[in-house]
């Protein structure tokens, strides 16, 4: 039997309602007031586009040609042993931190997710935005700045998280400009794609007469112009009212009407009790902790098996593999159509076929067939990403969006704590042989199978599904 999308005691009905109230149009009505800048729908979420594009977390996907860049700069060679045989082009032990760059930045969007996902709904986007740039910024000097000779390179795989943890408020809080559309599903999994697009600004890196230094401190001054874009655009408050037309902030400071958790907690508490939640909880926390894994060991994977022909693996790891890894923007669309079409449920079932086939793909050894293993890994994140925001958008209360995304973070951080286990005992206990760790992954993925009947089937809440059957069942008695 399908899941209700909400529960319906009469007591929490009461709850819901005046919680809505105060909120939705009251929210809007404050909003319309900031300033006298009036924009189309389209402009403000094309600029929110850009501003994913560029400053998003998803910049942290790129992970390629930075790894390239610091194994040619010599990053952590200190650490192997004289005569050490190498694993591709690095040793075990540099190998382990060079991965944990990406598995902690990739933790940290977990994070990220969870504390702006919270905050959006406490003291709102437009401050949210702000404070996530001023992370980035400083993110970036840690990346122009930072040696692995110096605190083992720490500051090296804490500015990489900045990265994460900053650019995530500004994706994240995008999705409020998603709300001023009739069907939100649809341009939700378009603008979510945009989120791997920014993994493509790293490739800038391999340019000609390049510097770390010099490409990190050029993006820490871009940073703060596009905090201040970001201050003028973003809302006071978030929003969830259909509109052609949205008003700037513009630049006047007014402090936010900062919500209390606990006057969020009646309508969170109920959506606790969904079985479905739990579910997605668990399918998004262990998925994502694959995709953590699998982004930092695909470099080592192109390099081992090209063998000596380390200038095609160089092609691959700076340029295919962002490029064809991070294309799920171009998919996207096509997901909205589907979850549009054929509902929640088959998305889900979809997305765990496509992880299958990005795991049983890596293990091939042909270099070559690494290509397809790329667009399985796009594929699976257009869908896994799509379904993330859509599900609970769509399928949850809006005002306890944010508090959902929270839910969803904590899963996919806990669950990622493992890979700082993963990533030692494949390389310095496996020997960099990854068949074991693939199935070890591969295996929970299996059971989620069996549990997608707990997932909400289509894109309309009961009621609207009932009103629309009653409807047809008019037509059919008057035919």
């Amino acid at each position: 039997m399908e899941t209700p999308l909400t529960p319906t005691t009469p007591t929490t009905a009461v709850a819901y309602v005046d919680l809505t109230a105060k909120t939705e149009h009251d929210d809007f009505a404050v909003q319309n007031s900031m300033s006298n800048w009036r924009v189309s729908r389209l402009s403000i979420l094309l600029l929110a586009a850009f501003l994913i594009t560029f400053m998003s977390g998803g910049l942290i996907l790129g992970f390629g040609p930075l790894y390239t860049l610091l194994v040619n700069e010599g990053q952590w060679k200190e650490l192997c042993a004289a005569g050490e045989e190498l694993s591709g082009v690095t040793c075990a032990r540099q190998e382990v931190w060079l991965q944990y760059i990406f598995s902690t930045a990739f933790l940290c969007l977990s994070l990220a997710n969870a504390l702006f996902g919270f905050l959006s709904d406490i003291i709102g986007p437009r401050l949210c935005v702000f404070i996530g740039f001023v992370i980035t910024f400083m993110g970036n000097i840690m990346l122009a700045y930072g040696e692995s000779t110096v605190g083992k390179g720490v500051s090296i795989i804490v500015g990489y998280s900045c990265l994460g943890i900053g650019g995530y408020s500004v994706y994240i809080c995008s999705f409020q400009f998603v709300q001023l559309f009739d069907h939100p599903g649809f341009v939700t999994s378009t603008i979510s794609g945009l989120f791997n697009a920014a993994g493509y600004v790293f490739m800038l890196l391999h340019i000609h007469g390049m510097t770390r230094k010099g490409f990190f401190l050029f993006y820490a001054v871009f940073s703060v112009v596009c905090m201040l874009v970001a201050w003028v655009a973003y809302p006071l408050r978030s929003n969830s009212e259909v509109s052609k037309h949205y008003t700037l902030s513009g630049f006047e400071w007014r402090t936010p009407r900062f919500v209390k958790p606990t006057a969020m907690w009646p309508a969170l508490k109920q959506q606790l009790k969904r079985p479905d939640l739990w579910f997605f909880g668990v399918f998004f926390g262990w998925i994502s902790t694959w995709f953590a894994f699998a982004g930092g060991a695909i470099p080592n994977i192109i390099y081992k098996l090209a063998g000596d022909d380390e200038s095609t693996a160089d092609l691959y790891v700076n340029y295919l593999v962002p490029l064809i890894g991070n294309s799920s923007f171009v998919f996207t669309p096509l997901v909205g159509m589907v979850i549009h079409k054929y509902g929640f449920r088959i998305a889900f079932g979809i997305t765990a076929v496509l992880v299958h086939l990005f795991i049983g793909f890596l293990k091939i050894n042909s270099l070559h067939v690494q290509i397809i293993t790329l667009l399985w890994y796009s594929l699976s994140q257009a869908f896994f990403y799509s379904i993330q925001f859509a599900y609970t958008i769509v399928c949850f209360p809006a005002e306890v969006y944010g508090s959902l995304q929270c839910f969803l973070a904590l899963c996919s951080f806990f669950m990622g704590l493992l890979n700082y286990a993963f990533n030692p005992w494949t390389q310095n206990t496996l020997h960099g042989n990854y068949t074991d760790i693939f199935i070890v992954f591969a295996a929970p993925v299996l059971l989620f199978y069996c549990f997608l009947g707990l997932i909400h089937k289509g894109v309309k809440t009961p009621e609207e599904e009932k009103a629309a059957a009653e409807k047809e069942a008019g037509k059919l008695s008057v035919a």
